[in-house]
């Protein structure tokens, strides 16, 4: 997703159209659930955050949050959030997270339905419900209640269980380090 290119004025109706375009593309790609599909399809940001420094947020709800640094956000809910680097959520719920380096959640879908998480590094939640995961790098969550993950070969929990379906991959990152993961070969 290139939406940090433009640097000039921009049109916040055309950047969330372009967000939730891809995004359901990568609905379509994982093979979600109707219910996960219909409530996180439903996601309609009513305007735009965006910046290239690191952004530290107290609440984040219908918004498009695009970040080209870490984010930290208290809660987030009903929204999409893109960000290149680290993501801190404490509370989400009926969100995306499409993150290029690692996501810690400290709990979601307590606050309804659980978000869609991507990350091309590792992601770590304290406590998830009904949450899906798509981590190169393998998910951590210590309850883990309905939890579905996607390619996601490193699964841990303390408590619960982690469903993994096998999907096509999302990222030429993961090429070589989810091989395994598709064909069963040692690496």
């Amino acid at each position: 997703m290139n939406l940090l290119e433009h640097e000039s004025a921009y049109d916040q109706s055309s950047i969330i159209s372009k967000a939730k375009s891809e995004v359901s593309d990568i609905f379509d790609n994982l093979g979600i659930s109707e219910e996960a599909n219909n409530s996180l399809r439903n996601i309609s940001p009513k305007s735009v955050i965006r910046d290239s420094e690191p952004l530290k947020l107290t609440e984040v709800d219908n918004q498009l949050v695009v970040a080209g640094a870490d984010t930290n956000i208290a809660f987030a809910t009903n929204s999409i959030i893109i960000s290149t680097g680290a993501v801190h959520i404490a509370h989400s719920s009926n969100s995306v997270v499409v993150c290029g380096s690692d996501v810690d959640i400290s709990h979601d879908g307590s606050l309804g339905n659980g978000s869609l998480v991507i990350s091309k590094g590792k992601a770590k939640i304290s406590h998830a419900e009904n949450t899906l995961i798509y981590a190169i790098n393998g998910v951590e969550i210590s309850h883990a209640n309905n939890v579905r993950a996607y390619n996601t070969k490193e699964r841990k929990t303390l408590w619960g269980h982690i469903n993994n379906n096998l999907v096509k991959l999302l990222f030429h990152e993961e090429t070589k380090s989810n091989l395994a993961v598709h064909t069963g070969a040692v690496q």
